[in-house]
């Protein structure tokens, strides 16, 4: 019976291990995707900044300059995307998602993972509508020409931008899809490192049993 006992306790023991192993590795990763939301949120705060500043200069149809042109060309080719890091959690699932005991961080887990990534990547790299670098190409694209010094845009079609209120249209709803991707990246964010934190206090739980 003790030696039923010792092997019962070795095998808890076994397991507390693996699950402390699976977390460790779960929040690692999350702590890699927070830098690169945190690197995405900054880029869009900025350029939110810029495109309202562009937008002024364009209604109150200012002089045009080579830093305007260069940030006109910047935003018809210029896209932001998302990569977030994943193996711990799917080799998680492969073990089975059980083998986290706890089980409400069991279920903020794979929300994050299953619900909250998943969306985010989904509006970030594939959703049309919010695919704004795409559509300020179409309409503000044929207004640049090129020579030797590279991309350019002569006085007559600079008029003819400022005169386009469908270009002005899409500039604006390109700075709108820019802040709504920057909401959905912060609301992803606090989460994340909700469980990030909660996991860490799990795994401090786990170590004193």
């Amino acid at each position: 019976m003790i030696a039923v006992q010792l092997n019962n306790l070795n095998e808890f023991r076994k397991q507390k291990l693996v699950e402390i192993d699976v977390l460790d590795g779960i929040r690692n990763d999350i702590l890699k995707d927070t830098i690169d939301l945190n690197f995405n949120i900054s880029g869009y705060k900025n350029t939110i900044r810029n495109d309202s500043l562009l937008l002024v200069h364009l209604i109150n149809k200012k002089e045009k300059s080579k830093a305007l042109i260069d940030y006109l060309n910047r935003i018809t080719r210029f896209d932001w995307i998302i990569v977030l890091h994943d193996s711990h959690f799917q080799e998680a699932k492969v073990k089975g998602l059980s083998i986290i005991s706890n089980e409400s961080l069991r279920d903020e887990i794979n929300r994050l993972y299953e619900f909250e990534y998943k969306s985010l990547k989904e509006l970030e790299n594939n959703h049309e509508s919010l695919n704004h670098y795409k559509s300020l190409k179409l309409k503000i694209g044929q207004y640049f020409g090129f020579d030797s010094t590279g991309i350019i845009m002569n006085k007559t079609s600079y008029e003819k931008l400022l005169s386009d209120t469908n270009a002005l249209y899409y500039i604006e709803e390109g700075r709108n899809s820019k802040a709504s991707l920057l909401e959905i990246h912060e609301t992803t964010l606090v989460f994340a490192l909700k469980i990030a934190d909660s996991i860490k206090k799990e795994i401090a739980r786990l170590k004193e049993k």
